[in-house]
């Protein structure tokens, strides 16, 4: 990924802090990967929508979270950009995997707007995505070729 990979170098940034854009699973902690719980317990900064804080509540107990409503993704994204540019080691929390209409992509956006010698170094730590687990459950592997289409229109309209 060319953007996580220009942030990484962070272009000569003096910038202490870091961002990881972790994948919790689909709800269950038995589906969360070690990369993304040793994210959370090295994190100073836990940043999320509500409903997923609360899902991993006993793994960021004593921590510092900033927690959002649904629609609010641009100033959840932001303030994580934010703490990790003043020095935090922080984690944004998206469900299932951060990639996979998640928060990665919009976290490497405002990440990359920030002047180079300030911009923190973004992670990305992929997660199981709910679309593996289903297949599983349902006796029907992903196989061969595969497309995925959401049909949520929380984040886009069915008009469009």
């Amino acid at each position: 990924n060319t953007a996580q990979n220009n942030l990484s170098q962070n272009n000569g940034s003096h910038c202490t802090g870091n961002i990881k854009v972790i994948g919790i699973g689909p709800g269950d902690e038995e589906f969360m990967t070690p990369q993304a719980r040793e994210a959370i317990l090295a994190a100073d900064r836990v940043v999320g929508y509500l409903t997923y804080l609360d899902l991993i509540k006993d793994l960021i107990e004593g921590k510092e979270t900033v927690g959002t409503a649904m629609m609010q993704e641009v100033d959840r994204c932001q303030q994580a950009v934010d703490l990790a540019v003043e020095g935090h080691q922080v984690v944004v929390v998206s469900s299932g995997d951060s990639g996979v209409y998640g928060m990665a992509g919009l976290v490497l956006e405002l990440a990359n707007k920030v002047p180079a010698e300030k911009r923190p170094s973004v992670d990305i730590v992929p997660g199981l995505s709910a679309v593996n687990v289903a297949a599983s459950v349902l006796g029907a592997p992903l196989m061969h070729d595969f497309a995925v289409i959401s049909l949520s229109d929380l984040m886009t309209p069915w008009d469009l």
